[in-house]
């Protein structure tokens, strides 16, 4: 929710001023060098819960693992605090003190509650046409907050409208083109596996695939229609391609790396996607604490908790650590000493994580402003 975090600013040029939802914050030779410290930090805790899961799993030989999977262990400990401190300053942001505000908020958090219903009612993440969707909804989010990010600025306001747009379509493509290479290939990874399913689980996934394979059918309009959009903007774009992919080369890299980390899963495994969501979570809070630093003044305890929190670098950065600590404790000690039996696991589980990205995503689809 990198939008919860920022304000409204106004570039003064010699036009008429233009309204920008974001300054840059990342010179463009700063673009990839942060995606790859993005990786770092992810595979860093990723690594440590490997090591965690071999004890268990090798050396005190426990079946019931605190850690099943090192790569959605920590994704979902940071992903908890990620989701609880985006709400904390959604709800404290300024667009809040508006009625529409609330009235977005309210919407969309229904429809997110919603669509977790469906995703419950048909098996949720033990049915692979609804988790195929779920991550490809995700990623959604994911790619609109690394443009908001990193795409560059300028004060023509042309330029950033139709920067905006081709890069909009540049998702969607990317998007599509995932899918239509992503399902056939889970699928076949699946039949592979020989995986079988319960009787209901079975009838709940053959329910779905007339639709799966309608989406697949008509989905190709959509690609075509994103592919004429991405021809006519780049005709307005100054230069056209050659000047589009110059001068916006290291946010599309991101993206493509992004996407061939995705295409990787089929060979290396589906903890990639486990991956890429806890990178989300890690670029939320390195841009999060660089747009902090950005206030001239930072606040301080002394002018109260929250607004320390909200105001400041160390605040913030202590309340986001602070967070996935005591939620780490909370499974631990839901794990260890309730030995899972507790309403813990309705709120932190291994299951929860999937209505609770759900509903983030869904919520963040409200206006910026």
């Amino acid at each position: 929710m990198a939008q919860t975090i920022s304000e409204k600013n106004v570039f003064l040029s010699a036009t008429p001023p233009v309204k920008r939802l974001n300054q840059t914050l990342y010179r463009q030779d700063e673009v990839i060098s942060e995606f790859l410290k993005i990786l770092k930090w992810c595979f860093i805790p990723i690594i440590f819960f490997v090591f965690y899961w071999f004890v268990e799993t090798y050396i005190f030989q426990v079946k019931n693992r605190l850690v099943p999977n090192p790569a959605e262990f920590p994704c979902r400990v940071f992903g908890y605090a990620h989701y609880i401190v985006g709400m904390m300053f959604m709800l404290s942001s300024k667009k809040m003190r508006k009625a529409d505000g609330w009235l977005w908020f309210v919407g969309l958090l229904g429809v997110g509650i919603l669509i977790s219903v469906f995703f419950y009612n048909f098996g949720g993440k033990f049915n692979h046409v609804l988790v195929i969707f779920y991550f490809l909804f995700f990623m959604v989010h994911g790619f609109r907050d690394t443009v908001f990010f990193y795409k560059p600025s300028s004060e023509n306001l042309a330029l950033e409208r139709t920067r905006s747009w081709l890069l909009t379509l540049f998702q969607a493509c990317i998007l599509l083109v995932l899918m239509y290479i992503l399902v056939p290939a889970y699928f076949l990874y699946l039949a592979w596996r020989n995986k079988t399913y319960t009787p209901g689980l079975k009838a709940n996934i053959d329910a779905l695939m007339p639709y799966l394979n309608a989406v697949l059918m008509f989905s190709w309009i959509l690609l075509l229609i994103a592919l004429f959009g991405l021809w006519h903007f780049l005709k307005k774009y100054h230069g056209g391609l050659a000047a589009f992919w110059n001068e916006n080369k290291p946010i599309l890299l991101v993206l493509i790396y992004t996407s061939l980390i995705i295409l990787a899963s089929p060979l290396v495994g589906p903890w990639t996607y486990n991956l890429l969501i806890l990178s989300h979570f890690v670029g939320w809070y390195f841009f999060a604490s660089r747009r902090l630093e950005t206030i001239p003044k930072q606040a301080t305890l002394q002018d109260g908790l929250w607004k320390w929190m909200r105001g400041s670098v160390s605040g913030f950065q202590r309340l986001h650590l602070g967070l996935a600590a005591v939620i780490f404790v909370i499974l631990l000690v839901n794990h260890y000493l309730l030995l899972d039996t507790s309403g813990i696991n309705l709120l932190f589980g291994g299951s929860a994580f999937y209505y609770w990205t759900v509903i983030h995503v869904t919520i963040s689809f409200a206006p910026k402003n």
